[in-house]
């Protein structure tokens, strides 16, 4: 499933329960709040990078402001349908930086999170 496509249908069920990993909770424990990964969030928007092509959730804690986290920082309830969706998008992110570089293929300082997901 492309970046865009998840997008498209991720938007069609805002807004919707997610939970934050390390980075997320990290950042809204500098927010002062007193998070964990059980601390439940709500995603009131979703948008492309400009700059990585990743897809970036506008995100809302009980008691705080609204921040931006990236999706593959997120995680939905189990319950969700497009739980698994969500979770094929993350794997494929990770996996994807994970691939040691090829200087043959990937030139390293023009490589943007785009280039997986076709945007140009």
């Amino acid at each position: 499933m492309s970046a865009q496509s998840l997008l498209v249908e991720i938007k069609q069920h805002i807004p919707l329960r997610a939970y934050g990993n390390g980075p997320v909770v990290e950042m809204m424990r500098e927010l002062g709040l007193h998070a964990n990964k059980k601390t439940q969030l709500t995603v009131t928007d979703v948008f492309r990078d400009s700059e990585s092509g990743e897809l970036v959730c506008q995100v809302k804690a009980e008691g705080a402001d609204s921040f931006s986290a990236a999706l593959t920082n997120l995680k939905l309830d189990i319950t969700h349908p497009l739980y698994r969706k969500v979770k094929n998008y993350r794997d494929e992110v990770a996996n994807a930086l994970a691939q040691p570089e090829d200087a043959s293929n990937v030139n390293s300082s023009t490589f943007r999170m785009g280039s997986l997901y076709g945007k140009k």
